[in-house]
């Protein structure tokens, strides 16, 4: 389990909580200052502080230990102070006296979130990606924007989230907005807020993502297919870090760090007169491009097989496994829907496969010979004339069909990677009654 310190002079909240978490199977560190936590050598994976200490106040151990998790415990007098130390990158706050399960609950997430920050979100060794983590590691802690090129699919996102989880910014939540997602209409008030000048009161006020991205990242997907009349509002954003909600005069004034993101040639859209000069050169302070799948041939197997575990987990087949001829042909294939293809084919496959080893029948590419061809991501022919193409509702009626005398409904769903009520839905939906539903002709 994790190793947690424990930071409070007052004997009795440090003996109720301890023995709470050391019956959880963590182990504690005790200290009573300021000076006692940052004597601990220790590796440790969170922290429970006390706001008054004899030396100081447990906000000042946020950026000490930083990017480790701080869970803050303040008087009943003092909430202001545990909103100051929120904004600050504290974990969690909480008003004494505590419960100790509360807090149990509040280090089992933040050891968690730690867990996930630690672990890579970009999956690859190649020399393309290992540029890219490169790039990335150095940018990360400057706060200027950033723009991430790539064509769709190539994992653009994963790589904003690993410059926020590197960047001083770590300790907030990073806010993630789909440009073209949102209808014209109402991405304007979405990004910027709104007030609503016939209601009364703050309940009238509606907060946009750029206020909620205060502190933090801002993630602005697809930023190619914002209309020109929100680029102006975010060009002066980024000038001077300022805001209008809809309808309101009042200027309100936020820190906020640019990651956008675009699949389209932007420098192409600026001679056309559809994306704002001024803009792109204010976005376009640093650029990293994301390598397409096609070129990335040595991470193929490795991301497929990252994949395979996820899905092996989720639909419960822990046994399936990729053939060596499977991973021969994901390397040859060209990948045109990139990672999110490679990622839904794994899906299908393992879902779809009847046997513990997926093999090149199981795929939704086609070989030719003992090579492949590239085709488009529409594509859905299988390999072989003795396995037509289907539709997944097609191979659902065909797959029930065929099993349902010889297993129950719970292992059909199993099989099919859904639950028994989705089972029953969809058999509702497509006609196709259960084996005891129908009745013998009179």
């Amino acid at each position: 389990m994790a190793t947690l310190l424990l930071v409070t002079d007052e004997t009795i909240i440090n003996k109720s909580i301890q023995i709470s978490l050391e019956q959880e199977n963590h182990t504690v560190l005790m200290g009573e200052s300021i000076h006692d936590a940052k004597s601990i050598t220790s590796k440790i994976d969170c922290i429970i502080c006390e706001h008054r200490l004899t030396d100081g106040s447990g906000i000042d151990l946020i950026m000490h230990f930083k990017p480790v998790p701080l869970i803050l415990l303040v008087g009943q007098s003092a909430l202001q102070i545990g909103i100051l130390a929120m904004r600050k990158g504290a974990f969690d706050c909480f008003t004494k006296p505590v419960d100790p399960a509360d807090i149990i609950k509040a280090v089992d997430r933040a050891t968690a979130t730690s867990s996930a920050l630690v672990t890579d979100p970009m999956v690859g060794h190649c020399e393309p990606m290992l540029k890219l983590k490169r790039q990335v590691s150095r940018v990360a802690p400057r706060d200027t924007p950033i723009l991430i090129s790539g064509e769709s699919g190539t994992g653009k996102e994963l790589v904003a989230k690993s410059i926020h989880a590197q960047s001083k910014r770590s300790g907030f939540e990073m806010i993630s907005v789909n440009c073209a997602a949102r209808p014209e209409s109402l991405v304007e008030a979405e990004l910027f807020g709104h007030i609503n000048k016939k209601l009364t009161a703050a309940t009238s006020d509606h907060l946009g993502l750029i206020e909620s991205a205060d502190q933090s990242s801002l993630f602005l997907d697809e930023i190619g297919e914002l209309p020109l009349g929100i680029q102006s509002r975010l060009l002066r954003l980024l000038e001077v870090g300022e805001i209008r909600r809809i309808g309101s005069t009042e200027k309100i004034y936020v820190d906020v760090r640019i990651i956008a993101a675009t699949h389209h040639n932007l420098l192409e859209m600026v001679s056309k007169g559809e994306f704002r000069k001024d803009l792109y050169y204010r976005l376009n302070v640093i650029e990293l491009i994301c390598p397409p799948l096609r070129d990335r041939k040595e991470d193929i197997v490795i991301l497929a097989e990252a994949f395979l575990e996820q899905v092996k987990n989720d639909l419960v087949r822990p046994g399936i496994q990729l053939s060596a001829a499977v991973k021969a042909a994901l390397t040859k294939y060209r990948w045109p829907g990139n990672i999110r293809e490679l990622r839904n084919v794994i899906q299908k496959a393992v879902m779809f496969c009847e046997d513990p080893i997926i093999n090149i029948i199981d795929l939704n590419i086609q070989t030719i010979d003992a090579g492949l061809r590239g085709f488009s991501a529409g594509d859905q022919h299988h390999v072989t004339e003795n396995r037509p193409t289907m539709s997944l509702e097609d191979y659902f009626q065909y797959f029930v069909l065929s099993h349902e005398e010889q297993m129950s409904e719970t292992e059909l769903a199993k099989r099919l990677g859904i639950s028994r009520k989705s089972l029953w839905e969809r058999r509702n939906r497509l006609g196709i009654p259960k084996r005891k539903d129908i009745l013998p002709d009179s």
